[in-house]
C-alpha cells in the first residue's frame, strides 16, 4: 500500500508542475507548495454484501478540502461528478489509467479558475450489473453467494495537499482585486480547520457542542 501510495502521489507532483506551467507560473510553483505537506493515503472499503442496493449513497455529495485527489478505476462503476453546467456525469477511467479530481485548495490558488469538483458515489445500475455477475460467477463454481470477498468495493485514493505553513491566496494572473476579496490569504493548516469545523469533525467543533 505504502509503494501505490508512492506512485500516487509521485504522479500527483508530476501533475502539479504540468499544472502550474499551463496556468502561468513557475514549472514548481505547486510543487514546493507540497513539499512537507499532510498528503493523506485513505483506503476505503463498500461491502456489497450487505449495502449492494440500486441507490445506496456510498459517499453523498460533497467536494475534497486538499490541492489534489488521485485514485486509481474502481472494480465496481457508481461514481458521479458534476460539471460547470450543472449537469451529473458518471465516470468511467479506462483501465490503466488514473483519475484526478481538484479540491479547494487548488481553487483558492486559481481565484475560483479552477473550482473544486463536487462528486459522489451511488449504487446505480451499472454497480448491479457488475454485482450480479459476479455472484453468477461465484454460483457457477459452487461457492456460497452471501458473502462474497469480491463484492468488497475498495478506493485506495490519496489526498495531495499544500503544506500547513504555506499560505492560500490566488496567485499569479488569478491575483484580481475581485479574486482576493473572495480568496483572502489563508494559512493552509487554518483552511483544513475551517473546512473541518465547518463539517462537525474539526478539534473546535466538540467544543461548540459543549
Amino acid at each position: 500500500m505504502d509503494m501505490w501510495g508512492t506512485k500516487m502521489l509521485t504522479a500527483l507532483h508530476t501533475l502539479a508542475g504540468m499544472a502550474a506551467e499551463g496556468l502561468d507560473l513557475p514549472s514548481n510553483t505547486f510543487q514546493d507548495m507540497m513539499q512537507d505537506a499532510p498528503h493523506l493515503l485513505a483506503p476505503t472499503g463498500s461491502d456489497f454484501n450487505k449495502y449492494g442496493a440500486n441507490g445506496t449513497v456510498l459517499a453523498g455529495y460533497h467536494y475534497d478540502l486538499n490541492f489534489l485527489t488521485i485514485h486509481g478505476k474502481s472494480r465496481f462503476p457508481g461514481l458521479y461528478v458534476w460539471l460547470r453546467d450543472g449537469r451529473r456525469m458518471p465516470v468511467k477511467v479506462p483501465p490503466g489509467h488514473l483519475i484526478v479530481q481538484a479540491g479547494k485548495q487548488i481553487e483558492y490558488l486559481t481565484g475560483g479558475y479552477i473550482m473544486c469538483g463536487f462528486h459522489e458515489v451511488v449504487v446505480n445500475e451499472a454497480t448491479m450489473a457488475v454485482i450480479d455477475k459476479k455472484k453468477a460467477a461465484a454460483a457457477a463454481e459452487g461457492r456460497d453467494t452471501s458473502n462474497l470477498q469480491e463484492l468488497w468495493r475498495v478506493s485506495s485514493t490519496l489526498f495531495g495537499h499544500i503544506a500547513s505553513d504555506q499560505v492560500l491566496k490566488p496567485m499569479g494572473r488569478f491575483a484580481t482585486p475581485e479574486a482576493l476579496a473572495e480568496f483572502p490569504p489563508v494559512e493552509t493548516g487554518q483552511q483544513v480547520q475551517n473546512e473541518l469545523n465547518a463539517i462537525n469533525l474539526g478539534a473546535d467543533s466538540e467544543k461548540n457542542e459543549l
